[in-house]
């Protein structure tokens, strides 16, 4: 019997399953962005035009600090992916 084959495997790092734009769409709504800090690092506060606000985590590779603003023409959503877990979405700027 393979010792390994009743353990627990833990999956590796996460990876970059997709990356896209900011559609015209998602651009339109959006009022303000800017770089803010939060519990696990940094994220992009964004303040809607409708009103209330949405936060993305920014991705550990983002030369953004706090405080700056984020132009959603240059800015880029990353997909992550790791084996066992949902995925989850960062901004990269």
């Amino acid at each position: 019997m393979n010792i390994f084959s009743s353990l627990k495997v833990y999956a590796g790092k996460w990876s970059v399953k997709s990356t896209r734009k900011f559609t015209s769409e998602e651009i339109s709504a959006v009022d303000s962005a800017e770089v803010v800090p939060s519990k696990y690092g940094n994220s992009v506060l964004f303040n809607m035009v409708s009103g209330g606000s949405v936060y993305i985590p920014l991705s550990n590779t983002s030369t953004a600090s706090v405080g700056d603003k984020v132009d959603l023409t240059k800015a880029t959503i990353l997909t992550l992916e790791k084996a066992g877990e949902s995925d989850i979405i960062r901004v990269e700027v």
